[in-house]
């Protein structure tokens, strides 16, 4: 009996372990006060890199407005936040497609597949090659803007995607306390132009209002704007270490060696 308690409570305590080195965010976007879309992102450090990974859906109203399901991942280097991978996954309206970036040897290595319609026929597969000039995915991009917001009351972030480099500046304009149904939040206000010209269906627009949370780094709010039109992302939940992302940017160089 002792025996198995002991095997148990080691099995229990690599559970936590293994645990606290994820955390999960949940959002709802709302149309005035409908529910229009959802999606949930994860950030799991995995020893010197950090894996982060989302979907997003539309649901009720937003569905039949226009059909979304995207879902992604990326992997960047701990912890400067370099980046070593990119996979995108999007079904927009009849928009389909799939890409994959992978950052190696001072170049970035693209593949995209675009596909029939809404069907597995492959319309197109392309492969490409680019220099690797310091733009980082989209994923990390995020990460940077969450980081570098709380250092610098302005600066610009440089994102490479869809076969083009971005700049995208940024300015902190305020403080509030925001209040959502995952708590109340003391945010800084973080004013973006995401001036991206993509393909599919959600085409930023005009200037992008983030909160984020000073204790954490998360995004407790959001008020986007596309194409298709604009909604307001709000945060429903965390799971985890809710701390993950502030132990994460605290890190200094040489914290990890590679593997």
């Amino acid at each position: 009996m002792g025996g198995a308690f002991k095997v148990y409570a080691i099995l229990l305590g690599l559970v936590c372990i293994s645990f606290s080195q994820e955390l999960k965010a949940c959002y709802r976007a709302y149309l005035f006060f409908l529910p229009v879309a959802e999606t949930c992102i994860t950030y799991r450090q995995e020893g010197n890199t950090l894996r982060s990974e989302s979907f997003v859906r539309t649901i009720n109203v937003g569905k039949l407005v226009k059909r979304v399901y995207n879902r992604g991942w990326a992997v960047a280097l701990l912890p400067e936040l370099r980046p070593i991978k990119f996979y995108y996954y999007q079904e927009e309206g009849e928009f389909k497609r799939k890409q994959e970036y992978e950052f190696k040897n001072g170049k970035i290595y693209v593949r995209e597949v675009k596909y029939v319609k809404l069907t597995e026929e492959v319309e197109k597969d392309e492969k490409k090659v680019y220099e690797y000039r310091g733009f980082v995915d989209p994923y990390t991009a995020g990460l940077l803007l969450y980081r570098e917001s709380s250092k610098a009351q302005a600066g610009t972030i440089r994102m490479f995607y869809d076969d083009k480099e971005y700049w995208l500046p940024y300015s902190v304009v305020g403080k509030e306390t925001v209040e959502v149904q995952a708590g109340h939040f003391y945010t800084r206000l973080v004013q973006v132009q995401p001036n991206i010209e993509t393909k599919g269906l959600l085409k930023p627009k005009g200037t992008w209002y983030i909160w984020i949370d000073e204790e954490t780094n998360l995004p407790v709010k959001m008020e986007l704007k596309f194409v298709i039109g604009s909604a307001t992302a709000k945060l429903e939940r965390i799971e985890g270490n809710k701390n993950l992302l502030k132990e994460v940017f605290l890190l200094k160089a040489g914290a990890y060696s590679p593997q």
